[in-house]
């Protein structure tokens, strides 16, 4: 069995716009068996790694069946007779100098679903271990210019 897990998910981002507009966006998220209660979502634009989340795997996956997450991370399913049944992720970044960020992501819940099953495939809930070392080294491999978010 691979001890990590990638895939790109497709997902559309809340404009802000009057009528409940979305632009396109995709994140590449990754699941490691050395940090076995995360997943990393990073965002990319032209190229260039714009901002990492590390979110709690469990929360994601209750996530996807009913509301979940009460600090900077929830996650609810939702339903839109165009688009589907998908997941609704919202992320409140940092607060700054100019207040607080605020995103809300949306995902095909089919996509979310499949990574995250092919993720407890590599370490089953409930099976999770956590050897400091591994750890460690893991965290310490993910450096990010723009900062990582965990939550």
């Amino acid at each position: 069995m691979e001890a990590e897990v990638r895939a790109t998910v497709f997902m559309e981002l809340e404009t802000g716009e009057q009528g409940g507009g979305r632009a396109p966006l995709s994140a590449d998220f990754a699941y490691a068996a050395a940090d076995p209660f995360a997943v990393t979502m990073t965002f990319y634009c032209d190229g260039d790694e714009v901002t990492r989340w590390r979110l709690d795997r469990d929360l994601l996956t209750v996530g996807c069946a009913r509301p979940a997450g009460e600090g900077d991370v929830r996650v609810a399913p939702t339903s839109d007779p165009e688009r589907g049944d998908g997941v609704r992720i919202e992320l409140l970044g940092t607060p700054g100098p100019a207040g607080r960020s605020h995103a809300v992501l949306h995902a095909a819940a089919a996509d979310l679903t499949a990574f995250l099953a092919t993720a407890h495939a590599v370490v089953p809930p409930g099976e999770e271990r956590v050897s400091l070392d591994e750890l460690l080294d893991c965290l310490g491999q993910d450096e990010s210019t723009y900062g990582e978010h965990a939550a």
